[in-house]
């Protein structure tokens, strides 16, 4: 653009707008991402109850009955340091702590057999996000295998 001076450039107002918009962009993505990690993790604990649940279900048709206690003896049952007991399931190092088993926010799952919802077989749940519940699992951030 031709000044009046007759220089080449930018005016003031050009600037403005170009700027007014990268901040717009920038403000949108910036609002995104978060909701996108947050959608994830979530994506990551319900694909750990799905895979627990595989191998619960495994365990039964093995037994004939569902493994009692809690989500520590759950874990002993289900991967068994014995060689001569079945191992249904193999956790990564991010997946436990200690003998429990950690949704991806570092909170222990919770196993009850038999269960509150699941009166015929068990409830497991994760505690969410806010690592609390205070329903049994049903609280609106709580992820659980009764409710999909």
């Amino acid at each position: 653009m031709t000044l009046q001076t007759g220089k080449n450039g930018f005016t003031f107002t050009e600037l403005l707008v170009v700027i007014s918009i990268i901040l717009v962009i920038t403000a949108s993505v910036l609002t995104v991402i978060p909701r996108l990690s947050r959608d994830t993790q979530v994506k990551v604990a319900r694909t750990m109850i799905d895979r627990l649940e595989m191998a619960i279900e495994h365990y039964y048709d093995d037994n004939r009955f569902y493994p009692s206690g809690d989500i520590e003896n759950l874990r002993s049952l289900l991967q068994s340091s014995d060689t001569t007991f079945k191992q249904y399931i193999e956790f990564n190092d991010e997946e436990t702590s200690g003998n429990t088993i950690i949704d991806v926010w570092g909170n222990s799952l919770v196993y009850i057999s038999p269960g509150n919802q699941n009166t015929s077989s068990y409830d497991l749940y994760s505690t969410g996000p806010d690592g609390t519940s205070t329903t049994t699992g049903s609280d609106i951030d709580d992820i659980n295998n009764w409710s999909r």
